[in-house]
């Protein structure tokens, strides 16, 4: 804001350069996408009003001696608009009774007395504060002048003739044409598009939860069907028919084919619980999928010597219920394969808890997989397709790589944001849910649980 100066009739015109602007910083969001959003307008609206209210106060400069003009609110900048009138104000140092103030704005050539023509006077109160309405201009100027002071209507420049002191002030902008509007409007767009971005997020989120946990109470309902009917069914027969076979004669020629019969049916069955026990969902500890991989080698039953362990990188982070299933199916399902079918002497589970992602490996030292097995699947088998599809739909990544006589390695991962549980309602984002897990990680050694 710049307040010019003269003092006497004919004095020369001096420039004071006074401008305090208001900067004001920016908050962080929170991770509630609506709150975020309104706390980031609210924020911004107060920013505009501070800045914007910067204005109000003008000090002007005082002259060595005589009196001297103070303007302490000034109209926005304008010039053309005949229809307006914004009010102006100030205060006068030392005036003398009977002085008064004449107002002039500058069009975009010419200075216009303010308000009117036949009102070109304004009153300096008793406490030696002035006020009084102006048309827009660029600039605006103030002038002591005694009672007989005949101000021109217009003039290419300021009377000075009968002029006891004058102060002129360049228009305030408007709010939009001040230098820290742009800035405002990209922090303001880009809190607006971080919201939204968020709240499609979450909309998003929910509507997965909801489908997981449909399908997890489906597969829950399967598994339930299973054991209530088909395994108890084939339970019975298998009860019934070792009766028949204990009554039958030891030189039967019907028993041999009927304890085939029998074994067939026990390793239906068997088959029957693994597959129930894979349908079923592990438990909500966080830990869950470490001790649901050790026992795994119990519940089929191996015999052989296998060097098999569980390692566990980085702290134990809570899953989101159906993420963990399909984790826990896949992991399983590979684990199921490198028991049955690697002929492997060593087989590990390795859990990596990350900040951005959540991996699971299963390698073995086996006998490896057919490149053609690897790439179409074997007939009749799903295992392979189906981890690949569990993998698609919860937004992980499967991949798996074999070697003859080399071994065998699935990979699954699957980034933080879609694997882990919030922490808290209440964090402030996930880069500092990011930086927390990965300062924990980094002071916590590495855990190897043996299992088996």
């Amino acid at each position: 804001m710049k307040n010019t100066i003269n003092n006497g009739v004919s004095g020369g015109r001096s420039d004071a350069v006074s401008r305090s602007p208001l900067i004001g910083g920016i908050e962080g969001l929170g991770c509630q996408a609506t709150l975020a959003l309104a706390a980031g307008v609210t924020f911004l609206a107060a920013i505009c009003l501070l800045l914007n209210g910067c204005g109000v106060q003008r000090i002007g400069s005082r002259a060595t001696t005589g009196p001297t003009i103070e303007f302490t609110s000034v109209p926005t900048a304008g010039a053309g608009n005949p229809e307006k009138l914004s009010a102006i104000k100030g205060r006068v140092i030392g005036a003398q009774p009977g002085q008064q103030i004449v107002l002039y704005a500058k069009g975009e050539t010419a200075w216009w007395v303010q308000p009117f023509a036949n009102q070109p006077f304004t009153k300096i109160q008793p406490d030696s504060k002035w006020s009084n309405s102006t048309h827009p201009g660029t600039e605006y100027a103030a002038l002591l002048v005694g009672s007989d002071f005949q101000p021109p209507l217009t003039s290419d420049v300021l009377p000075t003739a009968g002029v006891v002191t004058f102060a002129v002030t360049h228009g305030e902008p408007a709010f939009w044409q001040t230098w820290w509007f742009p800035f405002v409007c990209v922090i303001a767009g880009a809190f607006t598009i971080f919201g939204f971005h968020h709240l499609r997020l979450h909309q998003a989120t929910r509507k997965l939860n909801v489908r997981f946990e449909e399908r997890l109470a489906e597969r829950t309902r399967v598994a339930q069907e299973l054991h209530d009917t088909l395994l108890q069914g084939v339970l019975s027969a298998s009860m019934q028919l070792h009766v028949a076979v204990d009554q039958m004669p030891a030189d039967s020629p019907a028993q041999p084919a009927l304890n085939r019969v029998l074994q067939l049916m026990g390793q239906v069955v068997e088959e029957g619980r693994n597959t129930v026990r894979g349908l079923r969902s592990p438990s909500e500890s966080a830990d869950d999928l470490e001790h649901s991989f050790s026992r795994i080698p119990q519940e089929l039953g191996i015999q052989q010597e296998i060097d098999f362990r569980v390692i566990v990188e980085g702290p134990a982070l809570p899953l989101q219920p159906a993420i963990r299933n399909d984790v826990y199916s896949i992991g399983r399902e590979a684990l199921v394969n490198a028991f049955r079918h690697s002929r492997a002497s060593n087989i590990e589970a390795e859990l990596e808890y990350a900040a951005n992602q959540l991996r699971v490996l299963v390698r073995d030292n086996g006998c490896g997989i057919d490149p053609d097995v690897l790439d179409s699947g074997r007939d009749g088998h799903w295992g392979l397709s189906g981890m690949r599809e569990r993998a698609e739909r919860i937004g992980g990544k499967l991949k798996v790589s074999s070697r003859a006589a080399r071994g065998t390695e699935v990979e699954l991962r699957v980034p933080g944001r879609l694997a882990f549980e919030a922490p808290g309602s209440n964090r402030s984002s996930n880069w500092f849910t990011k930086l927390y897990v990965r300062g924990k990680a980094a002071s916590k050694p590495e855990h190897e649980r043996q299992a088996g």
